[in-house]
């Protein structure tokens, strides 16, 4: 890279870091909304066209190859995002759809001002923390740079990214990558919460390394984001009015999907043992939402599926979303998806608020996981019952 190349990346990092400022609410009520957040709130409306129809669904639903259900999304909003692409796999339509979506995020981004903005930014932290755990744990692996660089989210891009690539495998060069680099991304508050006390340690390159390896890395993303999660649901609760309201409603049902989702996973693992139960899985717990604080407790004791459906049995909707599941023949995952679509889209289709920019996340989410699943059935010739699992977002 020439000098003046390098200068232009650093001033315009520089720049996107700078842009990371949290603008506090209250929103402005009905009256003033349209004034201040109008013109985006209607471009995000129309994006709602862009949705697959049922019909269209279907028609996947008979293709007989990936170059037929290429060739199907040529009639949809997907027309243009499979150009010169040779050999496509699920993998490909996957990226490929979400890449459409991360486009329209940052436009919808680049334009928005204040607590829209801080909000828009909020969206993107989960995804952040995920690459750079992902990031230190190939770094510690020693895996290739490029090869580590394209795996990671887009939406999960910020400044200064490529450099914590760069810096060495070792002590101290773990503990200068968190005091030089993290510090200064927009996630930094719920590394430092986490790692804070261990960076000051004796020994903080052995603990860095620890948390960072094949068994605890779903341990440390989890708890980071869990951090996030709280933190953005107070930040919603602080803007107030109609987003307050909306926002409360889909970031409980979040905490509680990831609860029910983090105890399932748990199952055979070392985090199902009686005495780890009560105290490291339950950290993973955020400390909001329909399940807080009771739920949580009781999920303390449930080591099986059984006690788990025991626990939600207590809880009108998650005793709904099990037994239509089990009637269904879906898995409960599945059963919890096709609940967060329907707050989603109720959340979107009501307006004035910012709800409906973190519900389209949600919708496309979904819409992404639908083709995946089509496409990865087309490709492994299964039996066309096993198509049905994709769920309807419009």
């Amino acid at each position: 890279m020439s000098g003046a190349s390098k200068e232009t990346d650093q001033k315009r990092e520089y720049t996107e870091a700078e842009s990371y400022v949290r603008y506090n609410g209250p929103v402005s009520g009905l009256s003033t909304f349209n004034a201040e957040y109008g013109f985006l709130e209607a471009v995000l409306r129309g994006f709602r066209s862009a949705f697959l129809k049922e019909f269209e669904y279907r028609q996947l639903c008979q293709c007989v190859n990936l170059e037929d259900f290429k060739l199907t999304l040529g009639d949809t909003d997907y027309v243009s995002s499979f150009g010169g692409i040779g050999q496509l796999s699920p993998d490909i339509i996957q990226d490929r759809v979400w890449e459409k979506y991360v486009n329209e995020f940052q436009w919808i981004r680049d334009q928005a001002v204040g607590p829209l903005a801080t909000f828009l930014d909020f969206i993107t932290y989960e995804y952040i923390i995920s690459n750079i755990s992902f990031m230190v744990t190939s770094l510690i692996r020693g895996s290739d740079n490029n090869t580590v660089l394209a795996k990671l989210n887009p939406l999960g891009a910020f400044p200064r990214m490529k450099t914590i690539m760069s810096f060495e495998n070792s002590a101290d060069g773990l503990v200068d990558l968190y005091k030089s680099v993290l510090v200064d991304t927009p996630v930094a508050p719920y590394f430092e919460m986490y790692f804070n006390q261990e960076i000051s340690s004796d020994d903080p390159y052995g603990h860095i390394e620890n948390v960072y390896n094949d068994t605890e890395i779903d341990i440390i993303n989890n708890m980071l984001q869990k951090l996030w999660l709280e933190d953005f649901y107070k930040y919603t609760q602080e803007l107030g009015g109609t987003t307050a309201e909306m926002m409360k409603e889909l970031l409980e049902f979040e905490a509680d999907r990831r609860a029910i989702e983090i105890t399932v996973n748990s199952f055979g693992s070392a985090l199902n043992d009686a005495e780890v139960r009560d105290r490291d899985r339950k950290d993973l717990y955020a400390n909001f939402g329909k399940l807080y604080p009771e739920g949580i407790e009781m999920f303390s004791k449930v080591a099986d599926m059984s006690a788990l459906t025991d626990v939600l049995a207590k809880y009108d909707t998650y005793h709904r979303l099990w037994s239509k599941a089990q009637s269904e023949g879906r898995s409960l995952q599945d059963a919890l998806y096709s609940h967060e679509v329907a707050l989603a889209r109720l959340a979107f289709e009501s307006q004035s608020h910012f709800a409906a920019f973190y519900a389209y996340g949600k919708l496309k989410q979904q819409e992404k996981r639908n083709l995946y699943w089509i496409a990865s059935c087309i490709n492994e010739g299964r039996d066309q019952k096993d198509f049905a699992r994709w769920i309807k977002v419009f």
